[in-house]
């Protein structure tokens, strides 16, 4: 027999739990319904192998419960079968709904993630797996071990991102594609130099769970088997096994080593029992066991030693060329799924659910099951192979069609609640006119743009109509023509104007308003009046213009003022130069930031998963091309002025993939650059028609100042990073590189000045050294993964063209700059980039569509014109406003998005019963003392507070909250 390696000196006595596992990627190289065929012959296997050998004491179908679901669906005689084995622990699944990427959506999509996990564990009467199992996800977000703690997942296992030589080992040289046995370097010195296998893994907020560190990856293939040498297929068993044991017993701080076998899409190995047996007895005399595990197994054991463990990772695992790819370009693939995602998302968390939780309050029903069909839809599209982009294009076009659902569904129960409260408030002083109310979703008062579609047939414009607000004062408004997608305009009865002149049924009119002071959490009413005698625009317009204009013209009183290349309001000045760059003067700091809003592009030979640069790049400067402006809007509220560019780009790459073609195609880019009365920043929306090939579009936004970190919004917190690389690049994997994700914002500074760049699903930005923001707009590359790039060693994927990929035809990008004295945290600057992702919600009092349940609603008079529902003060985000999932109580979420404690104090119109804390399972933690109606308590740096509110009074139904003892939190069948 062939002598196998010895293994090292190690802790000893060695355990070694091998969990057998399959990772189910549920959309990828192949459609969905590809892979559900495989998977319901590989649960078939596995429930055929389980029940044949009972020395197969468990198997992990994965993180996910989406695959009990996906099988049943199919396999729905086999439900009794299936959950038996879960219920019996031969069969663990869980406790994601989904295995999501973490940073491309939000902290809430994460927290509704886990709640479907709950909710189909609920339906189908099985436990779920205790720990967090993110085994592949592209890096991991800071807050994530607090998001797992508020669910009693005390534990995560993870791979990309994380790692280091072992502690008290030798030095790492090892990297993707050489020797899977050696050890990584730690190349990037914001993490960790040194690894356990087990270790603290600490959120911003100090929450903190057990990482389980996988050091040779989750994907571990069955054992080899040669059918006409057996004494081949034992040495190769063993030899395997003493290298395995070698590499992760070195990591091992409890002497207890986790060992994964499976991978994607694998099935169950029915010889593995008898594999490990042969193992297991090999090395008895070296004090080694084996045996079959769980997850959950496995984490009770090293609790039992967690004294043991001394090494701590703090905040997100973004770790480069640690033996494992990040693949950070899939934060540009695709944009437009991710701009999809965040639109969605803001429909269900900003309007849709904060909406139907005070129609409910109000004594309406409340749409719960409504509501979660619409974020099951949602989250179906959040794995990281499908938000990623990183699949093939029939995967992504089934996924619009998800975002449709979720999107359309949200829309109209914020619209149905929205009438619900229009319903009840007091309209008297909107006489015979057409009333409206603005609702504010944010927890503090903001003046902000606000536009109202009404049906073309009553013929609204400014000349002809007036806008009052419930005080009796006049608003300036303008008007342009709307088209909308699925909703149809049509001369009702009920509107007293109605004509029967023929119109396009898409087409409505847009009334466009500055909504001035609306409450947090609250609303404000408005009427129009048709008025008794029309009055021109054409000798008196109803803005500003600078510049010697006539007697009369360009004077109205509105503060807005425009003028050949220049828009302005109180608070900013916008020139646009000769170039086509933004100079924006804050007139507050006295501050002038030039040069902005300039875009270059550059050449891509990369794939979905990372960008790579072709060895002969040309990178194309805007500010080479003279631009031409025209105005697309001028009015009282808001003006929006376009720069034009016509651009000559390359074709694509040469034909060896190294350089930018010969080749040259037309590509127009225009932006459009709107200021609004009283804003505090400046909107952009930069769009066109892409005919290029394999290319990067990006914005440019220097701060001209030298910074050392960015901050840039991540899930419930905003992270620094360092604008310098580390040194030690070449020869990574996996270069790190100046990319990075954010969620609404990012922002530099110097302490005197700053600049902060919201936006709207673009995730992936860059900031230099010297003070410069870039956005990626555009990233167009026509494979899912290649093996010629220079950026990462391997592929990432098989190679399959994506010509979709390749983003040709419309695009559109939207994002907005926000100046500022000192940095984010002290001006605040972080509450107008909500401002911009969270417009203000406006309805109608009589339904311009056909209703969604009557012309009229006839509800008793109870609230003010003018109100606050909800209100929540101490410099804090709210982040969820709900009915709780019990069914009882108002659920309210906030973050302290700053790192000072903050005193925060709740109240709504209805006044405040009972409220607890609770976890994010909405289990009660503690009691918080209420007076006067009022709660009050502190909130640390970055915590994530939930609270269940009861709310006292005759609109809605009694108070019911769940005791520790009970389910609280589970599947409700009573919708009121």
């Amino acid at each position: 027999m062939t002598q196998t390696p010895a293994i090292p000196p190690l802790l000893r006595p060695l355990t070694v739990y091998l969990y057998h596992h399959t990772h189910w990627d549920r959309e990828w190289w192949g459609t969905r319904e590809r892979l559900r065929f495989r998977l319901v012959h590989t649960v078939d296997r596995i429930l055929d192998v389980l029940e044949a050998d009972p020395a197969l004491s468990c198997f992990v179908l994965d993180g996910q419960t989406i695959v009990l679901k996906d099988y049943l669906e199919v396999r729905g005689d086999q439900q009794e079968r299936l959950t038996q084995h879960i219920r019996a622990g031969r069969l663990f699944v869980g406790p994601w709904h989904i295995l999501p990427d973490e940073f491309l959506v939000s902290g809430e999509a994460h927290i509704r993630n886990l709640w479907l996990g709950q909710r189909t564990g609920a339906q189908l009467d099985v436990p779920l797996s205790g720990v967090g199992y993110l085994p592949d996800q592209f890096g991991h977000i800071a807050q994530m071990p607090q998001i797992l703690s508020g669910f009693g997942v005390n534990s995560a296992v993870v791979w990309r991102g994380f790692g280091a030589p072992p502690l008290n080992g030798p030095d790492g040289d090892g990297g993707v594609g050489l020797e899977p046995h050696r050890f990584p370097q730690a190349r990037d010195p914001r993490f960790p130099a040194r690894m356990q296998n087990e270790f603290w893994w600490t959120a911003p907020d100090g929450s903190q769970v057990l990482g389980i560190y996988l050091p040779l990856e989750y994907y571990r293939s069955h054992h080899k088997e040669f059918a006409d040498d057996p004494k081949r297929t034992y040495e190769q068993a063993q030899d395997r096994a003493r290298r395995t044991l070698a590499h992760l017993g070195a990591y091992s701080a409890t002497g207890i080593v986790l060992e994964p076998l499976g991978g994607d899409h694998l099935t169950v190995d029915p010889r593995l029992p008898r594999l490990l047996e042969e193992i297991g007895a090999a090395l008895a005399a070296e004090d080694v066991t084996y045996r079959i595990a769980s997850l959950d197994g496995y984490v009770d054991a090293v609790r039992e030693q967690s004294d043991q463990i001394s090494v701590v990772w703090p905040g997100e695992g973004r770790a480069f060329g640690r033996k494992a790819h990040l693949l950070p370009g899939v934060l540009s693939a695709r944009l437009h799924l991710k701009q999809r995602n965040a639109r969605t998302q803001t429909a269900l968390e900003r309007y849709a659910e904060p909406l139907q939780a005070l129609a409910w309050a109000l004594g309406e029903r409340y749409e719960s099951q409504h509501l979660w069909r619409a974020w099951e839809s949602l989250i179906e599209n959040h794995p990281h192979d499908s938000i990623c982009g990183c699949s093939i294009d029939q995967v992504h076009r089934e996924m619009l069609t998800r975002f449709d659902e979720a999107e359309q569904a949200a829309d109209l129960l914020a619209e149905d609640a929205h009438a619900s409260l229009n319903a009840r408030l007091d309209l008297g002083f909107a006489g015979d006119g057409q009333a409206l109310s603005v609702f504010n979703p944010l927890n503090w008062a903001r003046t902000g743009l606000a536009t109202v579609l009404f049906s073309p047939y009553l013929g609204i414009s400014p000349e002809g109509w007036v806008l009052q607000d419930d005080a009796g004062e006049e608003v300036p408004f303008q008007t342009r023509v709307a088209h909308h997608l699925t909703d149809k305009s049509e001369p009702w009865s009920w509107l007293e104007r109605a004509s029967g002149r023929s119109q396009d049924s898409d087409v409505f009119t847009a009334v466009l308003f500055v909504a001035r002071e609306v409450p947090g959490l609250g609303y404000r009413s408005y009427a129009l009046h048709p008025r008794d005698t029309f009055q021109s625009h054409e000798r008196v317009r109803p803005y500003a213009v600078a510049g010697d204009v006539a007697l009369d013209k360009g004077n109205g009183d509105s503060e807005l003022i425009v003028g050949p290349g220049m828009l302005e309001n109180a608070h900013l000045r916008v020139t646009v130069e000769p170039d086509g760059s933004v100079t924006l003067l804050d007139k507050e700091s006295g501050h002038e930031y030039p040069h902005l809003n300039t875009f270059n592009d550059g050449g891509d030979n990369g794939d979905t998963y990372n960008y790579a640069w072709p060895l002969g790049d040309q990178v194309i400067s805007s500010q080479a091309v003279a631009p031409r402006l025209t105005w697309v809007e001028v009015g009282p509220a808001c003006a929006t002025l376009r720069v034009s560019r016509q651009w000559t780009l390359p074709a694509g790459l040469s034909a060896d993939r190294q350089s930018r073609s010969l080749e040259e195609v037309a590509f127009t880019l225009h932006t459009d650059l709107t200021l609004s009365a009283g804003a505090r920043r400046l909107d952009i929306r930069t769009h066109g028609d892409n005919t290029a090939r394999d290319h990067r579009l990006r914005a440019l936004f220097p701060l001209g100042r030298p910074v050392a970190f960015s901050s840039a919004e991540t899930q419930f917190a905003v992270i620094d990073r360092p604008t310098a690389l580390p040194d030690n690049q070449r020869g990574s994997a996996e270069p790190a590189v100046h990319e990075h994700p954010q969620m609404t914002f990012v922002s530099v500074s110097d302490a005197e000045r700053g600049l902060t760049l919201a936006n709207r699903g673009l995730p992936e930005f860059s900031a230099g050294e010297d003070g410069t923001l870039r956005l990626t707009l555009l990233r167009c590359m026509g494979y899912l993964s290649r093996e010629d790039l220079l950026t990462r060693v391997g592929g990432a994927g098989p190679t399959i063209p994506t010509p979709e990929a390749q983003m040709l035809g419309a695009f559109e990008a939207e994002y907005s700059v926000i100046p500022h004295a000192g940095d984010w945290h002290a001006a605040g600057s972080w509450r107008e980039a909500h401002a911009f992702n969270a417009p203000l919600h406006t309805q109608t009092r009589t339904s311009q569509i056909s209703p969604l349940r009557n012309a009229h609603r006839n509800e008793q008079t109870s609230l003010p014109p003018t109100g606050q529902l909800v209100n929540l003060e101490g410099g804090v985000l709210l982040t969820a406003l709900k009915r709780s999932e019990a069914g009882g109580t108002l659920t309210v979420r906030f973050v302290n998005q700053t790192p000072d404690p903050q005193a925060v104090t709740l109240g709504t119109h209805w006044g405040v019963g009972r409220a607890h804390r609770v976890n994010l399972r909405e289990r009660p933690v503690e009691e918080v003392k209420v007076q006067g109606g009022v709660l009050s308590l502190e909130a640390r740096p970055w915590e994530i507070v939930t609270l269940a509110v009861e709310l006292p009074g005759p609109d809605k139904c009694g108070p019911i909250y769940p005791g520790p003892g009970d389910g609280g939190g589970a599947p409700s069948t009573d919708d009121r």
